[in-house]
């Protein structure tokens, strides 16, 4: 997105008709503006006018984060602070509050300091968000200012922000998670409310969505919002528990278990995560106890998932339609996404996609056909704290892998890995095994930071590989 000047855009609008104007606005990437949204701006700047000359340049309109569809109607990026105001025509004072405290959240992560405010055409009035409390202030501290801040030039806003700055899990990161540091999305408060006023009339639900679309902190915030009315909720898990999951057991009372140790005679609500990796029995098992002491159960699942393992291989949304009568939900948008990565993967597991002239600045690639040297840059790897990940043998319990993310991963790939004639990269598959494929996949789309893939005796991936991310000019 670039920045405008607001009296241009309140200039083009008079004077242009409205497609002109819809051309003109999008040379800055913005969205068409509402004409009671140009109303609410020109009646800011009238008012910021008969203060003297304001600087009114500089400014982003209607900027989003990728990924999360956080909108803020202006910003102002300096050096030195951030100027954001949200533009009503009336609200009360409490969603004024509110929304500033949320706009505070996404914009802290740019380390300087931030102005707050909200400016409500109809009374002509300004307020800003100071400690956290929703203060009336004169026009002239918006005007003073503007005046006052080191305007930064940017040559692309989304690079200020990263979206994975806003994703928090309960798994990676338990503690932020329970000071309640994370925001839920319009979908996810939409599900939100509705699944709690069907668990409370005792009915069932499905979450489904696929990994990065906010399914497991949706889940985990219902878990958190029940317990905190006082509900008993055992949250079962569909593999062994995880570092932050214990975390939770551990220091803040949650009752989360394996399917093997569920115990719900007690419980007023019952949480299957990860219901996808569940056999056949286990599903039978769960199916009785619920409906042995009649109570609801929230499903929380990837529908396109499945597991080679241990007892049958099934669709478990497929054996929930069947045998419950529950609503399902679905999460759509991925938030989780690092798009380097994801073209990484894309690129790597086709070779017959053509090549982007993206950059690939994150992915580093090593070679070894040397046994002894491999081991000696493996050990390397793990001394400086890189997560090593054998698609075969798993230094970590395998649900860490599939269900979590990692900052920087060392993913090696073997002799195990081919392209088949039609281009497509195939692995040979173990008994008794989660899909080698699955693992590469998720490792790579889950890294965050640096990915480092280190081919083994296999010439014909390294040059593919190469090939993706050697950088042109």
């Amino acid at each position: 997105m670039k920045p405008i000047h607001l009296q241009s855009l309140l200039d083009a609008y008079a004077d242009l008709s409205e497609m002109a104007f819809f051309h003109y606005v999008q040379q800055f990437e913005m969205d068409m503006m509402r004409v009671n949204e140009l109303a609410d701006l020109n009646s800011l700047v009238k008012e910021l006018i008969r203060l003297g000359d304001p600087q009114l340049q500089q400014f982003f309109v209607g900027y989003r984060i990728k990924q999360i569809s956080k909108e803020f109607d202006l910003l102002r990026i300096g050096k030195d602070y951030v100027i954001n105001i949200e533009l009503k025509r009336e609200s009360t004072e409490e969603r004024m509050q509110k929304q500033l405290k949320q706009n505070a959240y996404y914009l802290k992560f740019l380390e300087v300091d931030i102005l707050n405010f909200t400016f409500v055409s109809s009374t002509q009035t300004l307020y800003q968000l100071q400690m956290e409390q929703l203060v009336e202030v004169s026009m002239d501290t918006l005007w003073q200012a503007l005046a006052n801040q080191q305007v930064k030039v940017l040559a692309n806003l989304d690079d200020l922000f990263d979206p994975i700055n806003y994703l928090v899990s309960p798994f990676d990161a338990p503690h932020a998670f329970m000071k309640e540091e994370y925001f839920l999305t319009s979908p996810q408060m939409t599900f939100k409310r509705e699944i709690l006023e069907l668990v409370d009339q005792n009915k069932s639900v499905v979450i489904d969505g696929a990994p990065g679309t906010g399914k497991t902190l949706l889940t985990y915030d219902l878990v958190r919002t029940w317990k905190q009315a006082g509900k008993k909720v055992v949250l079962l898990h569909g593999t062994a528990l995880n570092k932050g999951q214990h975390i939770l057991n551990e220091q803040y009372g949650w009752h989360i278990k394996t399917v093997n140790d569920m115990v719900i005679d007690d419980a007023d609500i019952v949480v299957i995560d990860e219901a996808q990796k569940l056999h056949y029995e286990q599903m039978q098992y769960i199916r009785t106890k619920l409906e042995e002491y009649q109570v609801p159960a929230v499903y929380s699942l990837d529908a396109g998932y499945y597991l080679f393992g241990e007892g049958k291989r099934m669709d478990v949304l497929g054996y929930i339609e069947k045998h419950f009568d529950m609503k399902q939900y679905e999460l759509r948008t991925v938030m989780r996404y690092n798009k380097e990565m994801q073209t990484f993967a894309q690129l790597l597991f086709d070779k017959n996609l053509p090549l982007t002239r993206q950059y690939f600045p994150n992915v580093s690639v090593q070679y070894f056909s040397t046994n002894a040297a491999f081991i000696q840059h493996i050990e390397e790897c793990r001394r400086t704290n890189w997560l090593v990940v054998n698609c075969y043998h798993f230094e970590r319990p395998t649900n860490d892998i599939l269900g979590q993310e990692f900052d920087r991963v060392c993913l090696i790939v073997d002799h195990h890995f081919i392209y088949k004639p039609n281009g497509r990269i195939s692995a040979m598959r173990k008994r008794r095994a989660t899909d080698p494929m699955k693992v590469l996949y998720h490792t790579i789309i889950r890294t965050r930071k640096k990915l480092q893939i280190v081919v083994v005796n296999n010439p014909i991936a390294l040059e593919h590989i190469v090939n993706i991310v050697k950088h042109e000019d």
